[in-house]
């Protein structure tokens, strides 16, 4: 009466060392790169803690850095104009840097998570770009674009310089927009849960503020603003 228990119990133990096994260790470092001929997307999605940057071309070209056995996990495809990048095998418990390059014509949105850093620069003439930064994402953003729309949450942060007709922000969860470097003709910003925004606007600020966050802003617009649970808004 006693064997079956213990056979159970010997199953169990084996499931786990299978299981540890292919959880295994990357091992040591080998850089490589790898080059991807997709095209036709102007817009990305991606995360795992990514080293991004994107860049203006006039043709597409994709380019992964890292560690061989994390490059040879990247799947890099393209899907209804939104190129996305993701690792196959998630079982692996290690993961090193990994750098992806994006030269693309034109940038419509970007969506980066997962604790993901990213540089955007030299698009200029943008008619409307979509920022979305979710779990502790970073980026530094220099754009010119007509409509600037983010939104930030999960501690993600925002850096952006250049100039926006119309910037609509969405910043929640302990999260920060640094937009003092970007000439703005009106904003709309709804602040929540701890966060902070820095913006410069020129003619009209309208701000939701709730959840003891902060928005300092810099110009003599016309400001309307709502405001809530301990927090400010305040010209600076």
């Amino acid at each position: 009466m006693k064997r079956q228990p213990l056979f159970f119990h010997l199953a169990v133990l084996a499931l786990f060392a299978l299981f540890f096994v292919s959880c295994e260790d990357s091992g040591p470092y080998e850089e490589t790169t790898q080059t991807y001929s997709v095209s036709g997307f102007d817009r990305l999605d991606m995360g795992s803690a990514f080293r991004i940057t994107v860049r203006p071309g006039t043709t597409f070209a994709v380019e992964a850095r890292g560690n061989r056995s994390d490059v040879n996990d990247l799947v890099v495809a393209v899907r209804n104009g939104t190129l996305t990048a993701q690792y196959d095998n998630y079982r692996r418990n290690r993961r090193h840097d990994m750098f992806i390059t994006i030269t693309m014509p034109t940038l419509r949105a970007v969506s980066f998570s997962g604790a993901s850093r990213s540089t955007i620069s030299g698009f200029p003439n943008v008619n409307s770009l979509d920022i979305n930064l979710t779990g502790a994402s970073k980026a530094d953003v220099a754009v010119t674009a007509t409509r600037l729309t983010t939104s930030l949450s999960g501690a993600s942060a925002l850096t952006v310089n250049g100039s926006s007709g119309v910037l609509i922000g969405d910043v929640s969860g302990a999260s920060k927009l640094n937009a003092y470097d970007l000439l703005t003709d009106a904003a709309e910003l709804e602040v929540s849960g701890a966060s902070n925004a820095q913006i410069r606007v020129k003619e009209a600020l309208t701000v939701t503020a709730s959840g003891a966050s902060k928005v300092r802003y810099r110009g003599t617009p016309r400001v309307n603003s709502k405001v809530s649970g301990a927090s400010s808004v305040e010209q600076e």
